[in-house]
């Protein structure tokens, strides 16, 4: 179509030339391109090029654009338009760069505290033991040879010659100081409450069941009772002396112990009353074994 278009320009300009200057190369020339235009293969139409001439499919949308009237740079001279202020956006502080990161040391256990070691199991008797005897009884240890160890306490003999009376009067001052020493150690400081000196009692009779020799041999002991006046002891039984050896004076004791001991009559002082009793031992020097 552009082709066809382009001829009737040419021959307008060539006739105008023609017109102008009266030549008639001019017009050869005219003709000459003309005819070598034609000649020449028209390019076949792109399918995909859009044709121009022909209508679309679709109607297309036009937009009109209405220009605004631009307001004046300045405002009437009585009127003060308030000023908008736009608070800026807040641009968040940058965050600091990150240090970089490096391998972390594997954490150290803490140490475990030592556990303590199992107590070995106890030994298994493959046999069963025999059973422990009982304790032994007053009168067990009486008939038990290795319970008569001399002890060293027992008071040395009176010299010889020392007449009985002069043996009491010793023992007579020696429990009336016990008696006084008993008062001061618990205290009683009422006159009517401080034991006072009584009366000898029957000596205590203590066998010796074996034969087997002693040495050295048991000597007279000596123990001390303190009793109210309704004749109820007060306090433990004390030896005063001992004969020796433990076991008889333990012995020596257990009598005390389950024997009465005289009232006072009407009128008498409330004092308690200190009581000695004297030990003897039945032991027969002459048919011991040695």
């Amino acid at each position: 179509m552009g082709m066809t278009m382009a001829f009737p320009l040419q021959l307008r300009i060539g006739k105008r030339s023609l017109g102008w200057s009266g030549g008639g190369l001019l017009l050869l020339v005219s003709l000459g391109l003309h005819g070598l235009l034609l000649g020449l293969p028209l390019a076949e139409s792109d399918p995909a090029s859009p044709d121009l001439s022909s209508e679309p499919d679709e109607p297309v949308e036009v937009i009109d654009v209405v220009r605004l009237p631009v307001a004046p740079d300045t405002a009437a001279p009585d009127t003060v338009q308030p000023e908008t202020v736009v608070p800026a956006a807040i641009t968040p502080p940058a965050a600091p760069p990150a240090a970089p990161q490096t391998a972390a040391a594997p954490a150290t256990p803490a140490p475990r505290p030592a556990a303590s070691a199992p107590a070995p199991p106890a030994p298994v008797d493959l046999e069963p033991l025999p059973p422990e005897p009982p304790p032994q009884t007053l009168d067990d240890r009486l008939r038990d040879p290795a319970a008569y160890a001399f002890n060293e306490q027992a008071k040395a003999a009176m010299a010889e010659g020392a007449s009985l009376d002069l043996q009491e009067v010793s023992t007579f001052a020696e429990v009336s100081t016990r008696l006084e020493e008993m008062a001061v150690e618990q205290g009683i400081t009422n006159d009517d409450l401080i034991p006072v000196l009584g009366e000898k009692l029957a000596p205590l009779s203590v066998l010796y069941p074996l034969n087997t020799c002693l040495v050295p041999p048991p000597a007279e002991g000596m123990v001390i009772v303190v009793a109210d006046s309704a004749g109820q002891r007060l306090q433990a039984p004390e030896l005063l002396y001992s004969t020796g050896y433990s076991v008889l004076d333990d012995k020596a004791i257990e009598m005390v112990l389950e024997r009465a001991f005289p009232a006072q009559p009407a009128g008498s002082a409330p004092n308690p009353r200190g009581y000695w009793l004297p030990v003897q031992v039945q032991y027969d020097v002459a048919g011991c074994n040695s």
